[in-house]
């Protein structure tokens, strides 16, 4: 079996040929050593024999360092080519040996130099610690994402800490002391010899490429990173991996790995979604397509088609869709941010950005195209990529992938048309819509025609005298915007956009029902997110987007406001077919641990701000979804109300996840013990009936039998209010009131189940057994959850006196009115006579005093249902029963579109809902009355 796998390579491989009849003692080692897989401790166990016994701890000379690497190399490379051709390494194994392989070369190479830099100059040293300072050495590229190419170069960025001087006689600057470093590393991993190579390196991806010193300080590169970084930078640190390479026992480079990658992510993923890059990645995929039919032409003879890296449908291709992504969602969603571009992929699918079915194909093309760059590069260990133009070599490239011909040619055909496919679909698939907004025609204008900002005065002239009589005072606005501080203070490429901007702001709000209406809040929008720039590229990119957002503010003041407040939301609107989508709130929550899971301080531990930011722009997203298909018709008013419900409910058992590893805080290598706390939803949360803006009433529920619970829970409940309540830079998740908890703010803010039990049979008072008719269980432990409902069915099904209990409703009821007056003529939706507190107050006295000799009552189904049990209970009539219930819907219908018209108080002329609210008075007087 082994003699077959190495004899299928040779008749492609002509290097393999001639090291094997050069070296018979190394082709028997390869028949002796393919069968098992190359791994790391494999790849460490050939070096430490080919070092020679004893010598472990000793730093190698540069004569034998070059010898034993280049020794290594051969047995990798020759190894991964037998098993991958051989069909048995999968691409895993391959890159990670090659990887594996480079990782270890570049450690021992550093060992060896440092060893003979500090016997000459002293150690550099950390000046706040006293500590030896390695240099960080940096991976990019593939090397980077731990999928390295056969025959591949690796890019290498050097980095230190502290600038200072060696300790030795003969001191040196650190940065004379690294650069030397570098400088002499370099030979022993690339120069070639009679041994070969053991990798090609290339130092020019460092800042100021070849013109800039071979390595550099943290803090230089910070200064130059974030004042001289390009955006083709934010690309090569993408994939960047700080190197395993340690040469003293004593360092720790902890603080200055995470300060490095505390510069690096910012760079690469933007805060919001980076919409400041589509020009770039526009320009870029042009060059991808253009570059290498350039590069054909000035090579006659050679068809561009053979190129598997760089031609059409090729690896570049899969490359810039996986990053597209990546770059522009990346820094809002965490869980992006992976190095390697299959795990990218798959991140990608499970956040909903590519459709499974791309993914996988994608990912299919990418395995097959990146084993025929080995194959290819396993002929003569060349970084090569083209393909033989010979029809008979094309032959043996494929019997040596074990295909054959037609084969290899038609599934490497399907592989690359789909990509092609895909990588022109690109924008589109990444819900980044498919092409710019076409570029503006302009005409010369004198220098009368341009304003001070620079704005083409004669285009929003144009635009300005589509409004009749509303120019002169549109006119006087948009002269007062441009006149802002905002404006004047913003950047000029900013200011650029805002004068392509304003006149297509105005066209689009010209186009609505309102069309002054929706141009001053427009403007009220773009002065907003004048100095965030990559918002004002979002709107200058998608002029389709600019009609939906102007009709969403001639629709709703409200939604105008929530989109003015929350301009993160805005890239929903690229993607309509996918914000009218019914939400899956199974897929969404599964997105959201991801990313959570993703937010991590570069020690490792949970970055809290950014997961509570991320949590928040969530909410935002998906309320926003929710508030298009409200506008559009799409919800009924009780459809609305659930899914905020189920959205909070969400969020709510999210973020109890969170919370309790940072309270109960275990010792290291352990797990927290189970949480044994539930939230109970009253209130609107409790009856499904949340809004927009509604607060959230809970009460927080623990059973757990341990000494310090009322302890430890009173501190968890106290977090998790915190992490709702706070406002942080992306807003507030929820307003949360926990007056509803036994005792109101005079108790625990936690209670125990026992106590509340006790609290609720011996102490409550009515109004808290009506409140509990609407609450549930809403997150936490499910057990907990369940001893809840078990209370709460008790207390409602106690006996009570009904004329005693009429009593006490009629007083909350007159409470409650006194406690919202409404000196106005108009009719107070919720709470004036006939309103939807009177038919609430009705369904919950049922409830109170019905439900022991009618236990479905208990369940907590909502108003309307409760009213129909009723009537079918013989408790009601049951056309007044209906009459109500319709009443009941009618009211809150009318009461959310009164909010979405951004009333604080919902009140409609007096004239309107008299059958609804002679139905629900009639439904006071039959249950309620004298």
């Amino acid at each position: 079996m082994t003699q077959s796998l190495i004899s299928h390579s040779l008749p492609w491989s002509g290097v393999l040929r001639r090291l094997t009849q050069a070296k018979p003692d190394f082709a028997e080692w390869l028949e002796q050593s393919c069968q098992e897989p190359i791994t790391a401790a494999r790849i460490e166990t050939w070096f430490a024999e080919l070092r020679g016994l004893g010598a472990e701890g000793v730093a190698m000379d540069p004569t034998t360092c070059r010898k034993v690497l280049r020794q290594l190399r051969q047995r990798t490379f020759y190894l991964a080519m037998i098993r991958d051709l051989g069909g048995l390494a999968p691409i895993d194994e391959v890159v990670t040996a090659m990887t594996k392989l480079a990782d270890w070369s570049v450690e021992q190479a550093y060992l060896t130099v440092m060893s003979d830099l500090v016997a000459a100059h002293g150690i550099p040293r950390d000046l706040a610690t006293g500590l030896p300072q390695e240099m960080l050495i940096i991976g990019m590229g593939k090397l980077g994402g731990c999928e390295l190419n056969v025959s591949s170069d690796i890019d290498l960025v050097m980095l230190y800490g502290d600038e200072g001087e060696t300790d030795g006689p003969r001191e040196i600057s650190y940065h004379e002391f690294y650069s030397r470093l570098t400088q002499r590393m370099m030979p022993i991993l690339s120069e070639m010899d009679a041994d070969g190579q053991v990798f090609r390196t290339d130092l020019r991806l460092r800042p100021d490429g070849d013109s800039g010193p071979l390595a550099w300080s943290l803090d230089a590169f910070e200064q130059y990173l974030f004042t001289q970084g390009r955006e083709w930078e934010r690309y090569a640190w993408l994939k960047a991996r700080p190197m395993p390479a340690r040469a003293f026992t004593d360092s720790d480079s902890k603080l200055n790995v995470q300060h490095l990658e505390s510069m690096r992510i910012p760079f690469v993923y933007r805060k919001y979604f980076d919409f400041d890059a589509l020009a770039a990645l526009r320009s870029l995929r042009e060059r991808i397509r253009q570059d290498w039919q350039r590069k054909a032409l000035a090579r006659p003879g050679v068809d561009s088609r053979l190129n598997i890296k760089l031609g059409e449908g090729g690896i570049r291709e899969i490359e810039f869709v996986v990053q597209l992504s990546q770059l522009i969602r990346g820094g809002k969603m965490p869980a992006l941010q992976q190095r390697g571009l299959l795990d990218a992929l798959q991140a990608q699918r499970r956040a909903g950005i590519l459709p499974a079915l791309t993914v996988k194909h994608l990912a299919e093309a990418y395995v097959f195209l990146r084993r025929t760059e080995h194959a290819l590069q396993y002929a003569e260990d060349a970084q090569t990529h083209l393909l033989p133009s010979d029809p008979s070599r094309m032959a043996e490239l494929a019997h040596a992938m074990r295909m054959s011909l037609p084969e290899f040619t038609q599934t490497l055909e399907q592989h690359r048309e789909f990509v092609a496919y895909t990588f022109r679909d690109a924008f589109r698939l990444a819900g980044l819509s498919d092409e710019p907004a076409p570029p503006k025609k302009t005409t010369a204008m004198s220098s009368s025609e341009i304003g001070d900002s620079g704005t083409t005065l004669s285009a929003l002239e144009r635009s300005l005298s589509h409004f009749g009589e509303d120019a002169s005072a549109l006119t006087k606005r948009v002269e007062a915007f441009l006149d802002g501080s905002r404006v004047r203070s913003a950047s000029a490429s900013s200011k650029a956009r805002i004068d392509t901007l304003l006149p297509s702001a105005l066209d689009a709000a010209n186009q609505t029902a309102q069309p002054m209406t929706a141009a001053l809040r427009m403007l009220d929008l773009i002065e907003q997110v004048t100095q965030r720039s990559a918002y004002l590229a979002l709107l200058a990119e998608y002029p389709e987007t600019l009609a939906r957002i102007a009709r969403m503010m001639a629709a709703s003041p409200w939604a105008a406001q929530y989109l003015i407040q929350n301009p993160v939301v805005l890239d929903s609107l690229i993607a309509w077919h996918t914000l009218m989508t019914p939400i899956n709130y199974e897929q969404a929550g599964q997105a959201m641990r991801t990313d959570l899971d993703a937010c991590v301080l570069p020690d490792g531990s949970p970055d809290v701000e950014q997961q509570m930011n991320l949590m928040r722009d969530m909410q935002r997203q998906l309320s926003f979804q929710l508030l298009a298909q409200d506008l559009e018709g799409a919800l009924s008013v009780e459809s609305l109300a659930d899914q905020l419900s189920a959205l909070a409910d969400m969020l709510l058992d999210e973020t109890l996840a969170r919370v309790w590893p940072l309270v109960c805080k275990p010792q290291e290598g352990q797990a927290c013990p189970s949480l044994r706390l539930a939230i109970i939803a009253y209130g609107r949360l409790g009856g499904k009936e949340l809004g927009y803006s509604s607060d959230l009433d809970l009460v927080y529920l623990y059973d757990d039998p341990r000494e310090d619970a009322a302890e430890v829970y009173a501190k968890l409940a106290r977090r998790m209010t915190s992490w709702l309540s706070t406002m942080t830079s992306s807003g507030r998740l929820y307003d949360v009131d926990l007056r509803l908890r036994p005792d109101g703010d005079a108790g625990l803010l936690a209670v125990s189940v026992e106590a509340f039990r006790k609290y609720q049979l011996e102490h409550a008072w009515p109004w808290e057994h009506q409140a509990l008719t609407r609450a549930r269980y809403a997150a936490g432990n499910r057990a907990v959850g369940d001893a809840f409902e078990a209370i709460r069915q008790e207390v409602l099904a106690a006996s009570r006196d009904p004329v005693a209990l009429i009593a006490e409703v009629r007083k909350m009821r007159e409470k409650m009115t006194s406690g919202h007056p409404n000196p106005s003529p108009d009719f107070d939706l919720k709470h004036d006579a006939g309103g939807m507190v009177d038919l609430e107050f009705v369904t919950q006295y049922l409830v109170l005093t019905q439900s022991k000799n009618h236990p479905e009552l208990i369940s907590n189904l909502g108003n309307i249902a409760l009213l129909r049990l009723a009537a079918d209970a013989g408790l009601l009539d049951q056309d007044l029963a209906a009459r109500a219930a319709d009443a009941y819907r009618d009211l809150r219908r009318r009461q959310h579109e009164v909010r979405l018209q951004g009333a604080d108080r919902a009140r409609v002329p007096s004239s309107e809902l008299k059958e609804a609210r002679a139905a629900v008075r009639e439904l006071w007087e039959a249950v309620l009355g004298e």
